[in-house]
């Protein structure tokens, strides 16, 4: 395409000028567009095209210098023409993007509120002094277990030690006088797991949320700070108790501060005073895993004759449960007990006395109305004279005959005691002193409906837990203790009841 072709098309576009305020006023802007298509095809022919050398070359500097005149001249022009009309800010476009542009502020300082309060509800590891924790839970059994749990829901950081005297962490004691004996495999037994009465599997220790690290003394010696989570000290026991300086003293002289403390020491179980002559480790008691297993190993062997005093809740689970044991290992159990009837002192008379031939059909030999008035040892054997001159011969001999309140601590702290219950007496928030609660069997509470008790039952050592704990984790949180404990008794898979409130066989029966 020649120099004059090219000047000729931009002439075309050059004659649409005067007349773009007649484009303008029209509905079509067209004709502009067009003739800047045209040229720019045009640009493209011109521009795809190699220069001819020709004898007329000598023209070809003067028609580049007209060509870039041109086109600064003529671009401005033809930019204007078709470049589209820049819109119109209103007042109220103006006011839109005023309010969204503070609108995007107000959201970014919320998010960052969020944020800021969102690391406030994490609070950072708080360093203790050595020796320090703010809760401190004496005893190792459901209370505290349940106290514990309360209080980490409220607490979340909070740095907690179990003082326990087993060498194991926080179980149900119920299975250990009745599903446990009903295991079939002897792996199941070790491993403390049994089947409850609608078969499920379980295990007697507890677990819930929270993780339980023991430790023993040594490792106790070696922590500088308390941290956040939960720690038991096993094999140990508390010697005394300074309330008035929140500290306390192990077994081993290791003296431990406190910010909020919960006794939950339980109960001991009660000995007869006349079984003393039967010669060392023929009788023990009936309460813990390590009672469990010494008497679970006795039975496994052949034809051993078991005797158990008592005939209420603990005695006669007992019975049931060992004669159900050993009847393949030839092994006798008899039952002593001054009562009419097993469960004299709690079921009506006509109830106990069927409850009785209940027990006597899974084969213990129930000997009711009856005291055992001296014991002697009898070679391998203790021999057991009841008050009628009758003579029982054992291997081994349990006594069931209830518990008394552990109260031995509280005594020396000189906390209050209920003279008549046994127990220590706490107000309706199971508080004994400032920053000192209790909970469990060793528990003098008020009942709102029935008055002062102490109750024995794994429900009211549960509820009782927990509530107390509730409390020890919140200043400002009084909860009440308004729990109507329940508990039941089970002679085996087939014999069983439930029971709220006070059970006592001089009540009317309705």
């Amino acid at each position: 395409m020649s120099s004059h072709a090219f000047r000729a098309a931009l002439r075309s576009t050059a004659r649409f000028a005067p007349q773009r305020n007649l484009l303008a006023s029209t509905s079509s802007s067209v004709a502009p567009r067009q003739a800047l298509f045209s040229l720019r095809q045009t640009a493209r022919s011109y521009a795809s095209h190699a220069p001819h050398t020709t004898p007329a070359a000598h023209h070809s500097d003067s028609d580049a210098v007209w060509v870039i005149g041109s086109l600064l001249v003529f671009g401005p022009l033809i930019y204007k023409l078709t470049a589209p009309p820049p819109k119109k800010t209103s007042e109220s476009d103006h006011h839109q993007k005023k309010e969204k542009k503070e609108e995007a502020v107000e959201e970014a300082v919320e998010e960052e509120e969020e944020e800021t309060a969102a690391a406030a509800a994490v609070p950072a590891a708080t360093k203790h002094e050595k020796d320090y924790y703010p809760y401190i839970l004496i005893g190792a059994g459901t209370a505290s277990f349940a106290a514990m749990e309360a209080i980490r829901e409220k607490d979340p950081s909070a740095a907690i030690l179990i003082i326990g005297n087993e060498d194991i962490g926080p179980y149900m004691r119920p299975p250990l006088s009745k599903e446990m004996w009903f295991n079939k495999e002897e792996e199941t037994t070790k491993s403390l797991s049994f089947k409850d009465w609608q078969g499920k599997e379980r295990n007697i220790v507890l677990h819930g949320k929270e993780t339980i690290q023991s430790i023993d003394q040594e490792a106790l010696e070696k922590i500088e700070s308390a941290e956040s989570g939960v720690k038991l000290l096993t094999g140990s026991t508390v010697e005394n108790l300074n309330i008035a300086e929140q500290s306390l003293t192990l077994n081993n002289g290791k003296v431990l501060k406190y910010g909020k403390i919960l006794l939950a020491t339980g109960g001991i179980p009660k000995t007869l005073p006349v079984l003393q002559g039967a010669g060392e480790g023929k009788v023990t008691t009936f309460r813990s895993v390590e009672d469990f297993k010494k008497l679970h190993s006795l039975v496994n062997s052949a034809d051993k004759k078991i005797v158990i005093v008592g005939g209420g809740f603990l005695g006669s689970e007992l019975a049931v449960a060992v004669s159900h044991f050993g009847k393949e290992k030839n092994v006798k159990v008899t039952q002593i007990f001054p009562e009419d009837g097993n469960m004299g002192l709690v079921f009506p008379r006509y109830l106990s006395k069927w409850t009785t031939s209940q027990v006597e059909q899974e084969g213990v030999d129930v000997k009711a109305n009856s005291r055992v008035a001296s014991t002697k040892a009898v070679g391998e054997q203790v021999e057991l004279t009841l008050e009628n001159g009758e003579k029982v011969l054992a291997d081994h001999v349990v006594v069931a005959v209830g518990i008394e309140a552990n109260v031995e601590l509280a005594k020396k702290a000189g906390l209050e005691l209920d003279e008549h219950r046994g127990g220590v007496v706490v107000n309706a928030e199971l508080q004994a002193r400032r920053n000192v609660y209790c909970a469990g069997d060793m528990t003098s509470f008020h009942d709102v409906t029935l008055g002062r008790r102490r109750v024995e039952h794994y429900d009211n050592a549960i509820l009782g837990g927990r509530v107390a704990g509730q409390n020890m984790a919140s200043d400002n949180l009084h909860k009440v203790y308004k729990h109507q404990s329940m508990f039941w008794s089970d002679l085996g898979p087939h014999i069983g009841y439930e029971a709220v409130g006070i059970l006592d066989s001089n009540l009317s029966t309705v």
